[in-house]
C-alpha cells in the first residue's frame, strides 16, 4: 500500500512538472508573440495608430488604438498619447473642429521622454482646422463695384471665420477700416475684386468674389470654429500658472499641417518639427514665445503673415540639457498676401523680442513677396527694444527671388551674424538692411553686427549693405563678400559709398567683385566650379562655419570658401 501511494506521489510531481514547463513554454511564446491582435497597447513606449480611412482595420475612437483597431480623430490621439509613447497617422485628412490645447494631453511632469506624432514614409497625413463648403452652398448675393459677383455661404452659428482658401491657397480678407468689424463683421460691399472675402458673425455667413469670376464650386475651404479654440490656432501649447508642461517634448515627423489663423503655437515644452509641411495660414505657420523648437527638413509656403515668428523674452540660460533652437534644411516660399496694405505684412522668418543663440542654416528661401524681408534677425518688439536679438547666426543658407524692401534685417541685434550665404535673382531696395529697433533710438542699435563670406550676386538692388541712421550700427564686421551683378553701392551712417571705396572706411578690404561660377546657375544648382573666383577667398570662421551646406567640413582648400558651398 505504501508503495502504491509511493508511486502515485512520484507520478503526480511528474505530472505537475510537465504542467509547469508547458506553462512556462507557452508564456515565453505569448511573451516573444506580443499582444493579442487588437489588444490595447501596455507599457513605456506604446505605439498607437490613427487611421481615418481605415486602411488597416476599421477606425473608431472606442478602439484600443492599434493598427488593426484604430482610431478615427487626431483629438482622440491628442488627449491618449503620454510620455514614450508613438501615434502613428496613416495617409489621410484629419480634420478638427477646435484647437488642439496643452490641456487636451496627458501630462507627467516627471516624464522627459518625448510624446512622438508621424506619419509612415511615403504616406500624408493631414491635420487641418479647415472644412471644405459645399457646392450647393453659394448662392450670389452681391456684385463688386466693377460688376464682378460676389457669392454668400452660410458658416457655423457663433463662430468667427480665420481664413479662406481656394484651391489651397489663402485669399486675401476684405478691409472695412475697423479692426473688430473687421474681424467679425464685414459686408460684402467691403470686397473691391476676385480673390477677396469677407465674414459676419451676426449672420453666420462668409462672403467671396472667387478668383475667377465663376461660382466656386467644392474648391473652397476656410476656418469658423468657436468655443474654446476660437481663435483657429491648429495646437496651442500654453503654459498654465505653474507651468506643469516646461519639460513636456513633443516630436511631429513626416505631417502635414493647414491652418485657419496660426498653425503651430508654442509658448511652453519643448517641440521638434521633422520632415514636416506647414501651410494654408492666415497668420504665422509657426508661432513661438518659448525658443525651445527644433525645425529640421520642413516645408513651409501659402502663409499670410511669417512662416516662423519667433518671440522669446529674456536673455537668461536655458534649462540644462536643452539644445539651443535651430531651424535647418528647410523651404520657405510663395508666401501669399491675405491683408489689406495698412496692416501686418509678411515676413519669412523673424526673430526678436530678445531670443538668443538661435541657427539658422541650410535652408532655402525663395519665391516671397514680403511686406518686409526674408529673415529678420532682431525686430520691432512693442515698437522696439535694445537687445531684440542675441546670438543670432544665419549660415549656409540660400536666398533667391525675393521681391520687397530687403532680403535680411538687422534690428536692435547684439552679435548676430549672417555668414557664408548666397543671395540672388531678387529684386528688393537693399540686400542687408541695418536698422535701430526703435526708430532714431540709439539705444536699439545694433552691437557688432557680422557680415561676411556671403555672395550677392545678380539682384535688382539699389545699394547692397544699408546701415541707417549714423550709429544703427557699432561695431559692424563687413568684409570678404563677393558683391557682383549689381548693387554696388553701400549707405553706411547716412553716407553713399561705392564698393570700390568700402576699403577706406575699414570694410570688403578683402572683398571679392568678380563674378562667381556656378554648376549650373539656371537650374539653381548653386555650387561652385573650378576657377570661381570665390574659392579660398573667405575668411577662416571653422568655429562658426564648421561645415557647409551639404555637411561638408570647412574648409576644404587651402582656405574658406566664399557661400554655402565648399569647393570639392
Amino acid at each position: 500500500m505504501v508503495w502504491k501511494r509511493t508511486a502515485a506521489l512520484k507520478m503526480f510531481v511528474a505530472v505537475s512538472t510537465v504542467q509547469r514547463a508547458l506553462c512556462l513554454l507557452l508564456a515565453c511564446c505569448i511573451a516573444r508573440i506580443g499582444p493579442a491582435i487588437g489588444a490595447e497597447p501596455v507599457g513605456p513606449g506604446r505605439t498607437f495608430y490613427v487611421d481615418v480611412n481605415s486602411l488597416g482595420g476599421s477606425c473608431d475612437d472606442s478602439n484600443p488604438g492599434t493598427a488593426s483597431r484604430p482610431w478615427r480623430t487626431a483629438l482622440k490621439a491628442f488627449s491618449t498619447a503620454g510620455p514614450g509613447d508613438t501615434v502613428v497617422f496613416r495617409r489621410g485628412i484629419y480634420r478638427v473642429t477646435r484647437s488642439l490645447h496643452t490641456s487636451d494631453l496627458k501630462l507627467d511632469p516627471s516624464q522627459a521622454a518625448p510624446i512622438v506624432f508621424k506619419a509612415p514614409a511615403g504616406e500624408q497625413a493631414v491635420i487641418t482646422n479647415l472644412r471644405p463648403i459645399p457646392a450647393a452652398d453659394w448662392k450670389q448675393v452681391a456684385t463688386t463695384k466693377s460688376g464682378k459677383p460676389i457669392f454668400g455661404a452660410p458658416a457655423s452659428g457663433g463662430a468667427r471665420v480665420t481664413n479662406l482658401t481656394q484651391h489651397g491657397v489663402p485669399l486675401r480678407r476684405a478691409f472695412c477700416g475697423n479692426t473688430r468689424s473687421w474681424y467679425e463683421d464685414t459686408p460684402p460691399e467691403a470686397i473691391d475684386g476676385p480673390g477677396e472675402w469677407a465674414s459676419s458673425l451676426r449672420e453666420h455667413r462668409v462672403y467671396l468674389c472667387p478668383t475667377n469670376g465663376e461660382p466656386p464650386g467644392d474648391s473652397i475651404e476656410l476656418c469658423d470654429v468657436r468655443g474654446p479654440g476660437a481663435s483657429g490656432n491648429l495646437i496651442s501649447l500654453e503654459r498654465d500658472k505653474e507651468d506643469r508642461c516646461r519639460n513636456l517634448r513633443l516630436v511631429f515627423e513626416n505631417l502635414t499641417f493647414e491652418t485657419g489663423f496660426h498653425g503651430l503655437v508654442i509658448r511652453t515644452g519643448f517641440v521638434e518639427l521633422r520632415q514636416c509641411v506647414l501651410r494654408k495660414s492666415f497668420g504665422d505657420l509657426l508661432n513661438t514665445l518659448s525658443g525651445r523648437v527644433i525645425v529640421d527638413g520642413c516645408d513651409f509656403y501659402a502663409f499670410g503673415e511669417s512662416a516662423i515668428d519667433v518671440t522669446t523674452p529674456g536673455n537668461g540660460p536655458k534649462p540644462a540639457g536643452m539644445p539651443p533652437m535651430a531651424i535647418r534644411n528647410s523651404r520657405f516660399h510663395d508666401n501669399v498676401q491675405v491683408r489689406s496694405p495698412r496692416q501686418k505684412g509678411t515676413n519669412g522668418v523673424m526673430l526678436k523680442g530678445g531670443c538668443a543663440d538661435i541657427v539658422v542654416e541650410g535652408n532655402q528661401f525663395y519665391n516671397l513677396r514680403a511686406t518686409y524681408g526674408a529673415l529678420t534677425l532682431g525686430g520691432a518688439t512693442s515698437g522696439g527694444q535694445s537687445g531684440e536679438g542675441f546670438r543670432l547666426t544665419a549660415r549656409n543658407n540660400i536666398f533667391h527671388d525675393i521681391a520687397g524692401p530687403y532680403v535680411v534685417l538687422f534690428s536692435g541685434s547684439h552679435d548676430c551674424r549672417l555668414v557664408n550665404n548666397l543671395i540672388c535673382s531678387s529684386d528688393v531696395a537693399n540686400l542687408i538692411l541695418i536698422i535701430c529697433a526703435k526708430s532714431s533710438d540709439p539705444a536699439t542699435a545694433n552691437l557688432r553686427p557680422q557680415v561676411q563670406n556671403n555672395i550677392f550676386y545678380r539682384n535688382t538692388v539699389k545699394r547692397a549693405v544699408v546701415s541707417t541712421p549714423r550709429g544703427a550700427a557699432s561695431g559692424l564686421v563687413m568684409d570678404h563678400n563677393l558683391i557682383a551683378g549689381s548693387g554696388n553701392i553701400c549707405l553706411l551712417d547716412d553716407v553713399e559709398v561705392p564698393l570700390k571705396d568700402l576699403p577706406q572706411r575699414g570694410y570688403q578690404s578683402h572683398g571679392v567683385d568678380q563674378p562667381p561660377l556656378f554648376r549650373d546657375f539656371a537650374r539653381l544648382d548653386f555650387h561652385p566650379t573650378k576657377g570661381s573666383p570665390d574659392t579660398d577667398r573667405g575668411a577662416d570662421l571653422r568655429t562658426l562655419v564648421p561645415c557647409d551646406a551639404d555637411g561638408t567640413p570647412r574648409p576644404q582648400g587651402q582656405a574658406f570658401d566664399i557661400g554655402p558651398f565648399e569647393m570639392r
